[in-house]
């Protein structure tokens, strides 16, 4: 659980995306504008500390200079509307129970998270812990779109 310090300031940031308008860009993961990533930028990086404290704070994390990557990994997503891309882009794909529940650990990871990319999925739990090959077979191709279509979305 983010206490204290860590929490005023996630509390700061959200309140100022808020008034600002951008929130639900961020939580539905619709793509950001230019000016969007500017205001955010903006906020992270004058209001709220400099972008010294911003590079040095994400060292190591999966956003690296993604401003709305990191502020979706603070905030997570809508879990609705990653499951409506999640349908758009497996519509018409035939999935056995095994297929449709990594994916939806997929999903998860992302709403909890903020973002995901295949090397998440090959080195980091809890997909480290899955035979992802032998449940997608010759389909990791696909499983390998899927994730980054998600990242892509995420990091736009």
């Amino acid at each position: 659980m983010i206490t204290g310090e860590i929490k005023n300031r996630i509390d700061q940031i959200w309140d100022t995306f808020w008034t600002g308008g951008i929130t639900n860009s961020i939580t539905i993961l619709e793509q950001l504008t230019n000016d969007d990533l500017r205001e955010l930028e903006r906020i992270l990086w004058v209001e709220l500390g400099s972008k010294e404290d911003y590079v040095l704070y994400t060292v190591g994390m999966l956003c690296g200079n993604n401003v709305a990557v990191f502020i979706r990994s603070l905030i997570g997503v809508d879990r609705k509307q990653a499951m409506q891309h999640f349908g758009k882009f497996i519509s018409g794909a035939k999935l056995n129970a095994d297929q449709e529940e990594f994916l939806m650990t997929i999903i998860s990871y992302v709403c909890e998270n903020g973002d995901i990319t295949t090397d998440t999925l090959i080195n980091d739990e809890p997909f480290s812990e899955y035979d992802w090959q032998g449940v997608f077979g010759q389909q990791t191709t696909g499983l390998g779109k899927f994730v980054k279509y998600i990242h892509n979305v995420v990091a736009a």
